[in-house]
């Protein structure tokens, strides 16, 4: 994972006087924002990162976690530590069949149930119903692993859709680009409504109009030449229609830091060089971003123009993914 240098040096300046100017010096606080990490579907892996047999461990909303692909092929997300005496599941943990054994113990946990299945020593007793880890429901779609994260561990109250562009041979394979950033979701998420920011974060020339359309867990903003389409807090569709598609996953890793994944492609007739440049120009444009989303707090009664409507349907949209 990596962030995009703000000034483009690598250098970090701390301890220095240049520290004192450079724009998006980290001025970290706690409690920036009022919501917990939300409910959602949410990339933890990309598909070519988890192996048959593979054990990960992870940390992803405000815990940590283990993640690995069954000997049937199918990735598990489960919570890290045994339910017996504590130990890391990923530190030495085993893939057998659909289940992770303990490195400790040898206590086995089916990985779509969390339920141990077997602790082999102490003659055939009952296994107890507390032995149990936490399991995140999974789906494998777009490239990606993507996990079910709900405070209240409650069913998924939405679909995941497919970006077609991906599974068609016409559109080049995905290229990723990975950035954590010291904000929230809703708080990155809440700049797709925030149109004044273009004009004075990215340098446009006029602040752009919008269409904006609100379903459900969905909602849909279009822009000229630029549409996105939203699924939660933690999937976006970004097309340039017939020009670039590029889906953005944005996971919390803990309630004031995310881990954003973008997947990019264009068509094969527009060959590598328009991949490359479509990625550069918005990894160049979040990089604008980043130093205000690390450095504001979050307002709970902005003061607003009535052009700025936007922002307050997005925020009330946002309360359905909070327990």
């Amino acid at each position: 994972m990596t962030k995009p240098d703000v000034d483009g040096t690598g250098a970090v300046g701390a301890g220095t006087d240049e520290a004192w100017d450079m724009v998006g010096m980290p001025m970290p606080r706690a409690d920036r924002f009022p919501f917990p990490i939300p409910n959602g579907w949410f990339v933890v892996a990309t598909s070519a990162e988890l192996h048959r047999g593979q054990v990960r461990p992870l940390h992803y909303f405000d815990r940590d976690l283990v993640l690995y692909r069954t000997e049937d092929g199918h990735p598990r997300l489960v919570d890290a530590y045994c339910a017996h005496l504590g130990a890391h599941l990923a530190v030495g943990g085993k893939v057998e069949g659909d289940c992770i054994r303990c490195p400790f113990h040898g206590w086995a946990y089916d990985g779509a149930t969390g339920q141990c299945i077997d602790i082999p020593y102490g003659g055939g007793e009952r296994i107890p119903s507390r032995a149990r880890v936490r399991p995140y429901p999974t789906v494998e779609r777009n490239g990606a692993v993507w996990a079910w994260h709900h405070l209240d561990e409650d069913e998924p109250f939405y679909d995941l859709p497919s970006v077609p562009e991906l599974e068609d041979p016409a559109w080049t394979p995905p290229h990723l680009r990975e950035f954590t950033i010291a904000t929230s979701c809703q708080e990155m998420a809440e700049n797709n409504h925030d149109f004044a920011h273009f004009q004075f974060v990215h340098g446009t020339d006029s602040i752009p109009e919008s269409e904006e359309r609100i379903e459900g867990a969905y909602k849909s903003v279009k822009n000229p030449g630029l549409e996105r389409e939203t699924f939660g807090l933690g999937l976006g569709i970004v097309r340039v229609p017939g020009a670039l598609t590029f889906f953005s996953s944005v996971t919390p890793i803990d309630s004031d830091n995310v881990h954003v994944r973008w997947f990019f492609t264009v068509p094969v007739e527009s060959g590598e060089e328009s991949l490359r440049f479509f990625a550069d120009q918005f990894t160049a444009g979040v990089t604008q971003d980043i130093p205000i989303w690390e450095n504001k707090i979050y307002q709970d009664r902005p003061v607003l123009t009535k052009s700025e409507a936007g922002i307050v349907a997005h925020r009330n949209w946002c309360k359905q993914f909070y327990s």
